[in-house]
């Protein structure tokens, strides 16, 4: 597709001899909270139903893989042959009722051969959670925690009377969390969407 290859060609500009002195000088740390942005700011342009805003944003995160890339070629640490290599491989490995001979009826069954495989692939992981980043925020992370209980069908925990209003307080958000999961709800976007009650007072 032309237009990818033109993109290629000015993150090939930027990073070149004559190119950006800012962009040179970035590092896979340094751009950590720009990443973190970008997807913050897809989110809310999902949100709003901005098809517009998705669009650029989705660019922005583009961009974003090939300067890692650029950053992954330059340190000769990986290209982006190499990402989407890994990716396009991955996602084959994890359609086997697609490009292989499984049989599938429901998208339940299509997420127990998703875990199957990727236990399979993921055989050093001594628990479920080091598959859950530590970044996530705690709402997230939360959802992803009870979801991988449920999956692995281990039996939630019983709750314990504390004095401390932090615990308590903690355990109602984890049912509220529980009782999203159940219902099939993202927390975080629910969230989010609520919040725009309080915002428009602020407007």
């Amino acid at each position: 597709m032309k237009e990818f290859d033109r993109l290629i060609e000015i993150a090939d500009t930027l990073h070149g001899p004559n190119g950006c002195p800012w962009d040179k000088k970035q590092t896979f740390q340094s751009l950590r909270p720009h990443v973190l942005e970008e997807v913050y700011e897809l989110l809310e342009a999902i949100d709003d139903d901005d098809a517009k805003g998705m669009v650029e944003e989705l660019g922005d995160i583009l961009f974003q893989i090939l300067f890692f890339a650029k950053l992954g070629e330059k340190s000769k640490r990986f290209s982006l042959k190499d990402i989407v290599e890994v990716v396009s491989e991955k996602l084959v490995r994890r359609h086997p009722h697609v490009f292989g001979d499984i049989k599938v009826e429901t998208s339940e069954e299509v997420i127990h051969h998703w875990e199957r495989v990727k236990k399979e692939e993921k055989k050093e992981r001594k628990s479920a959670l080091e598959g859950i980043p530590k970044t996530l925020n705690g709402l997230a992370r939360a959802q992803k925690v009870v979801s991988k209980l449920h999956r692995e069908k281990i039996a939630l925990p019983e709750k314990e009377h504390h004095d401390s209003a932090e615990v308590s307080l903690g355990d109602q958000f984890l049912d509220l969390v529980i009782q999203a999961h159940g219902e099939d709800v993202d927390a975080e976007s629910a969230l989010r969407t609520a919040l725009k009650r309080y915002e428009k007072l602020l407007a």
